[in-house]
């Protein structure tokens, strides 16, 4: 079985990718289901871990990308062993399975991924091969590395989807692991660098198609294989800090590189498309007036509801709200000019999976459907059980 995902690539994207010979080609051979939902707040590592584990974020742990305190370089979420339910990679490991990952979010220092190549964010004047090294197989990430290692910039995009799929296409070809798990970022990335309406989009979408084909080449036609986005993307024209507030009001001090905490301990969170109040020792009174202060701001849309909160693992936040189209939050640094983080209900931010094999007819094409659906009907093709239990 392979699972690719391709972030950040919405519904109302796949018109642009039936144009290119893989993609159009996987589409057709496959059982497609559009316009899906995407989860709340929708950011990379949550959804993710949703995919893999078939529960909310409320009930895995991983709520964001990264620690929630706002710093201009925050600590990455990259243990798998802060995921609090079990894996669809974990269940595979436990039937016997060969398990590999390249890229594949919250995989560092995993047990259970026996080819692994974590997504890592270094830290500034780290050179991303090192920190791999660390949390990841080492002795494949060097035969790798000495082989491609021409093919990586950095973290440029699409350098550096280019450099995973060649190695997920080494791995499939030598390994044949039962399990591989490939995570492709350029559209994303590009996006954010760019906004959606540029034409490096056209490049990000030549890439996902190149590294498609290779990886398609590599598995062969035997394996089951699945391809799904997380969410979508929204241009941004204006990018909104709100713990400036907090340094208005005295709750909060400006550092170069991180903010300090006042006595109460409070400060936002910012996700891009929403935004979350920590309180800390605030009284209520002084909430309800941040809170009001938050409703008549710039960029406001809505208050998150409480389902919301509690699904998306923030239901002893005191509130979370989201940015009106056109806007995003961030702390301590420009933003993007796309962004991602919105709750479900934005315009054209639905997304999609599609899947060949699995017993499931190619060519059909169904309206709907949730990103939970993945994980167990992963598990019944492996024929993996308890993926999903708290662990």
């Amino acid at each position: 079985m392979l699972i690719i995902s391709f972030d950040a690539v919405g519904d109302c994207d796949l018109d642009r990718l039936m144009a290119l010979p893989a993609f159009s080609k996987f589409y057709k051979e496959s059982a497609v289901f559009r316009g899906i939902p995407t989860l709340c707040p929708s950011n990379t590592y949550p959804i993710h871990t949703s995919v893999a584990t078939g529960v909310l974020p409320k009930d895995h742990g991983i709520i964001s990308n990264t620690k929630p305190f706002p710093e201009l370089h925050p600590w990455w979420i990259v243990r798998e062993s802060k995921i609090r339910a079990k894996t669809i990679w974990q269940a595979a490991y436990e039937r016997g399975i060969d398990v590999a990952a390249v890229f594949w979010p919250v995989t560092g220092f995993s047990k259970t991924i026996r080819y692994n190549i974590p997504e890592i964010m270094p830290r500034p004047g780290v050179h991303p091969l090192f920190a791999l090294l660390k949390a990841g197989s080492r002795r494949l990430l060097l035969k790798v590395a000495i082989r491609h290692h021409k093919l990586l910039d950095g973290i440029k995009q699409p350098n550096r989807d280019c450099f995973a799929a060649m190695g997920m296409a080494d791995i499939l070809r030598k390994h044949k692991p039962g399990l591989a798990m490939m995570h492709l970022t350029a559209f994303d990335a590009l996006s954010h660098a760019n906004g959606r309406g540029d034409a490096a989009l056209n490049t990000a979408c030549e890439s996902l198609d190149r590294n498609l084909a290779l990886l398609l080449d590599a598995a062969g036609n035997d394996r089951d294989v699945l391809i799904f986005s997380d969410h979508c993307q929204r241009d941004v024209h204006t990018v909104l800090d709100p713990n400036k507030t907090l340094v208005e009001n005295g709750l909060l001090t400006r550092k170069e590189t991180a903010y300090a905490a006042g006595e109460s301990g409070c400060y936002f969170e910012c996700c891009g498309g929403t935004a979350f109040f920590h309180a800390g020792k605030l009284n209520n009174e002084r909430i309800d007036a941040l809170r009001e202060e938050v409703r008549q701001s710039e960029g406001f849309r809505r208050f998150l509801t409480q389902g919301e909160m509690r699904d998306s693992g923030y239901e002893r936040v005191a509130f979370g709200f989201s940015a009106a189209d056109g806007y995003s939050y961030a702390s301590l640094k420009p933003g993007h000019k796309s962004d991602h983080g919105y709750p479900p209900d934005m315009p054209d931010y639905e997304v999609f999976y599609m899947a060949r094999g699995f017993g499931l007819k190619a060519g059909s094409i169904t309206q709907g459907g949730s990103l939970l659906d993945i994980a167990p009907l992963m598990a019944k093709a492996l024929g993996c059980e308890g993926v999903g239990m708290a662990v």
